[in-house]
């Protein structure tokens, strides 16, 4: 089967940003070797329609970042990370939003909860239904990778180009870092994706950070491939010999080849605003609903957002050097 050029440049966008945050393709390992292996899986959200892939239509990504260890399942698991992934095609942009993964939300099916139980009580569908639930957003692609994945992903292109935004010192992640640009190898980028314990506004402030992660892998890939075309070998060597996928080989060249439309410059990256707070004695983040509101409506019309509708940073204090 043919694949439209946009459809592909769409895909293998939602495929990097996955690689980086804590998301995933689907299977080109047997499956008896993937089963031991930390899994990274890129499906359809819903099996009863095809999503529109030919440039006309946003694309929508939902990308979930496991908290399973290397010998855990990453699908029965918490969520340890969210973000909404939407991909404008036709205007070469897209947009990350993060869910803090302590959102009080009602799971279909199974009451009230911190949104990341959704993945540990029905997988990755279920986490599908209750973003959708939320927002209002019909998702094309549900994304997942856990921690061990994540890594082995970045030290198989030789590291990820980061510009830390600001020092980080938190024993707990063991996030140490000066700010200014380099190169983080697999387990300094999770420890930089990881970290919240310093950070003013804590899991908003991380989820922000995640989303940074995922950006700079859309614009590090771009930037190397410009550069020195081999470098695709590069990536795609490392996604293949990390991920489980149903994709052959030949089309997932194919999605590489034509994945370098996403401009890094022109990616929006912003986190649902909301405030913490006790439920029954649980620690829990409350999502600002007038917010929550504007922008599920705002990215439902093209996947974007517009600028009166982007939410403050939450780790403005640090980056403005308040």
């Amino acid at each position: 089967m043919t694949i439209a050029p946009r459809r592909r440049a769409c895909v293998l966008a939602a495929l990097l940003v996955a690689w980086v945050a804590g998301s995933v393709l689907g299977a080109t390992r047997p499956a008896e070797r993937a089963a031991a292996a930390p899994l990274f899986q890129i499906e359809p959200a819903h099996a009863e329609f095809a999503p529109v892939l030919d440039g006309s239509q946003p694309i929508f990504v939902l990308v979930i970042g496991s908290d399973a260890r290397p010998d855990q399942p990453v699908e029965s698991q918490r969520a340890d990370s969210l973000h909404i992934l939407t991909i404008n095609p036709a205007r070469h942009k897209a947009t990350i939003v993060g869910i803090p993964r302590d959102a009080y939300v009602e799971l279909p099916g199974s009451g009230q909860n911190k949104i990341n139980t959704a993945l540990f009580f029905g997988g990755p569908d279920l986490v599908v239904a209750t973003v959708e639930q939320l927002t209002g957003l019909t998702f094309d692609y549900w994304a997942m990778t856990g921690f061990a994945g994540f890594e082995a992903m970045i030290d198989g292109v030789e590291g990820l180009v980061v510009d830390v935004p600001f020092a980080m010192d938190d024993q707990a992640s063991r996030a140490f870092f000066e700010p200014g640009v380099q190169r983080l190898a697999g387990n300094d980028a999770l420890a930089f994706g990881r970290n919240r314990h310093d950070l003013p506004a804590g899991d908003f402030g991380r989820s922000e950070n995640q989303g940074l992660l995922m950006v700079s892998a859309l614009g590090q890939f771009k930037k190397e491939y410009t550069k020195d075309p081999s470098r695709m070998l590069i990536w795609v060597g490392s996604f293949l010999s990390n991920v489980q996928t149903s994709l052959p080989l030949d089309e997932l060249m194919t999605l590489a080849f034509t994945g370098t439309a996403i401009n890094q410059n022109a990616v929006t990256n912003v986190v649902f605003p909301g405030g913490t707070g006790m439920v029954g004695g649980l620690s829990v983040v409350q999502l600002d609903q007038t917010a929550l509101a504007t922008i599920s409506s705002d990215l439902a019309d093209d996947g974007l957002l517009k600028k009166k509708n982007i939410p403050p940073s939450p780790n403005a204090s640090l980056t403005s050097g308040e």
